[in-house]
């Protein structure tokens, strides 16, 4: 399949794992169900870095921990392919590598950077730092476009958000969704 066009090539042939480079990179592995952990310290144990990034839910779940996975049954795993490959495919907690064909592809270095620079002192990313409550907002989509706000706080909705807006010389309550909102 040319992978540009969406059309099928004559050259289909599968691309070993013998052309892969035996420089260490990022590969996405998929995990047992809820082995996660499991994997992890198996792997930390054969030397193989791996990272899971974890996330604040908000809403708080009314059951569980406020704390996921951000992608559960998926772990990054840094190895050098092909040497690596059979011991990291059997560790416990491990069911295989994400691949497409016969060949995991290797991530950009950058995409975990990211996901590690997003993470605060505790380890956790926490999405949506922009509804923090007291800060400043302009509206961006619905009838109160191109207004500022100030969050008064995040509701239980989900996606939505309390603001306070001066309006008519007197402050006014809206409840908008977030999506509708950017820092100002």
């Amino acid at each position: 399949m040319d992978p540009l066009s969406g059309a099928l090539s004559n050259s289909a042939a599968p691309v070993s794992t013998a052309m892969l480079t035996a420089q260490p990179a990022w590969y996405v592995v998929e995990t047992k169900r809820h082995r996660e952990r499991v994997a992890q310290r198996f792997l930390q144990e054969k030397g193989v870095p791996s990272y899971a990034p974890r996330i604040a839910q908000w809403p708080p779940p009314a059951v569980g921990s406020e704390i996921a996975l951000m992608f559960p049954g998926y772990l990054f795993v840094r190895s050098s392919l092909p040497d690596q490959f059979d011991p990291v495919r059997w560790t416990p907690g491990v069911k295989a590598f994400v691949s497409f064909g016969d060949t995991p592809p290797a991530l950009d270095d950058t995409v975990v950077e990211f996901l590690q620079r997003c993470e605060g002192p505790d380890g956790v990313i926490r999405c949506g730092a922009d509804t923090d409550t007291g800060a400043e907002v302009r509206i961006i989509r619905g009838p109160f476009r191109g207004l500022t706000a100030m969050i008064e706080r995040p509701l239980p909705a989900g996606d939505r958000i309390r603001v306070l807006m001066h309006i008519l010389q007197r402050a006014t309550r809206v409840e908008l969704p977030v999506r509708w909102v950017t820092k100002a």
